[in-house]
């Protein structure tokens, strides 16, 4: 295999050069990483007006400290994802509010997730593995015969669509626009947009909501066996009064639209991180052919080396220190996951993908403790079985470079290549 081109790396060397809304840090995280991570593992980042953090173990403690460090409405209205009042005022006037109950504070997080679990458990995901097999095997059938396919557009991305939809209960007929709704949820994570972009990404999510509501109508008359039918039939237990009570139609919605969007972009992003890694270091694909059972630790290594999620905020609920830094009430952290599973205290050698490291599976793409995301092992699954039958009925996989510069999509949460394309022969 010819080895794909690497990146020309981050220009900076000194933590006061580096901003985490710089298009050119972002194309090169883990280098702007190692520089902060130098200065320090918890720094004070005076363009976002928060501490950045980058080391594992300062990571892991805010993760692990919830009533600490919160997640849910003490960071909606600190660093509020839609900024624009005239795009965030569309909610009221058009839709439902933009409402996470999946990223809530505890004790309601606990309540919702303990609703949406099991049916995101092993035991119930082993139950569609046919299913899910199936849909791997027919979309490698629309490509085989071409030898050379654009990966993102014609795998990564339908792979996780089609199963998510299918566990929601939405029809496939309907697959492109729900994408289409998908980039729109997503689109206020990269940061910095206009008013004219994020009213356009809001008025999408105003349709998707529609949609749900919608769909929920009608498996209210008609139940299926499917995610939202179950959120239609249950009932969470309410942190303020203590009664149980049927989830409200904002709750429902959000929830499904989490799922939705979680449940297809982290997945299509580290299948194509995947076959990025693959290119980059062609001795692996020929020890995971050789040894399939290794897949497992690929799938995890990739997850670590390429985080599709490269981090979120956290709020600072009273004053408190981390790793000797002192952090006062109110402040947010900009915690970086993709540092964490980068740091070489951890994670020696970090960038070079290990299928023998025995710690593989301790990192952060999806977070730890009660906020750990909801769809990790559904992901996990979807990724095993697909680099599973990838490598059985393809063989001779190779970059095309002459398509691809492998950059990434800007953003400051998110690490997704724009596309990527690869040559094959069928086995």
């Amino acid at each position: 295999m010819s080895q794909a081109p690497a990146s020309g790396g981050c220009p900076y060397q000194q933590a006061a050069e580096i901003d985490l809304m710089d298009p050119i840090v972002q194309e090169n995280w883990f280098d702007a990483y190692d520089i902060l991570r130098k200065e320090s593992p918890i720094y004070y980042m005076p363009q976002l007006g928060m501490h950045v953090l980058t080391g594992y173990d300062e990571i892991e403690y805010v993760l692990r400290h919830p009533q600490l460090f919160s997640a849910g409405a003490d960071v909606r209205d600190a660093e509020p994802l839609i900024k624009h009042p005239e795009a965030s005022a569309l909610y009221d006037n058009k839709g439902w509010p933009r409402y996470t109950p999946l990223g809530e504070n505890l004790p309601k997080h606990k309540y919702y997730r303990a609703l949406v679990d099991p049916k995101l458990a092993a035991g119930e995901l082993k139950r569609r593995e046919p299913f899910v097999r199936e849909v791997i095997n027919e979309l490698i059938d629309q490509f085989i015969d071409n030898t050379e396919v654009e990966f993102m557009g014609a795998f990564a991305e339908p792979l996780p669509m089609i199963v998510i939809a299918e566990l929601l209960g939405f029809p496939r007929m309907d697959l492109p626009q729900l994408k289409v709704w998908s980039e729109a949820w997503v689109r206020p994570f990269s940061r910095g947009l206009t008013l004219e972009q994020e009213t356009d990404a809001v008025e999408k999510h105003i349709e998707l909501q529609h949609y749900i509501h919608a769909a929920m109508q009608d498996k209210r008359k008609r139940p299926r066996d499917d995610i939202i039918s179950h959120l239609l039939s249950c009932e969470v237990e309410d942190a303020d009064t203590g009664k149980h009570r049927p989830l409200t139609d904002t709750e429902v919605i959000g929830i499904t639209d989490h799922l939705l969007i979680g449940g297809n972009e982290t997945t299509a992003f580290a299948l194509s991180n995947g076959l990025w890694l693959l290119f980059r270091f062609p001795e692996v694909e020929q020890t995971l052919r050789a040894d399939p059972e290794r897949i497992k630790n690929f799938v995890e290594e990739t997850l670590r080396i390429e985080s599709p999620t490269q981090g979120l905020f956290r709020y600072v609920t009273e004053d408190t220190e981390v790793g000797g830094v002192a952090l006062t009430r109110g402040s947010v952290l900009s915690i970086r996951y993709g540092a964490g599973n980068r740091d070489p205290l951890r994670f020696p050698d970090p960038g070079v993908p290990d299928l023998a490291r025995k710690n593989a599976g301790r990192h952060l793409a999806f977070g730890l403790g009660e906020h750990v995301c909801p769809g990790a092992t559904l992901s996990r699954f979807e990724q095993n079985w697909a680099w599973q039958i990838l490598l059985s009925r393809l063989q001779s996989i190779e970059p095309v470079p002459e398509k691809d510069n492998y950059r990434h999509l800007p953003g400051i949460w998110l690490r997704a290549l724009g596309q990527i394309h690869m040559k094959f022969q069928p086995a």
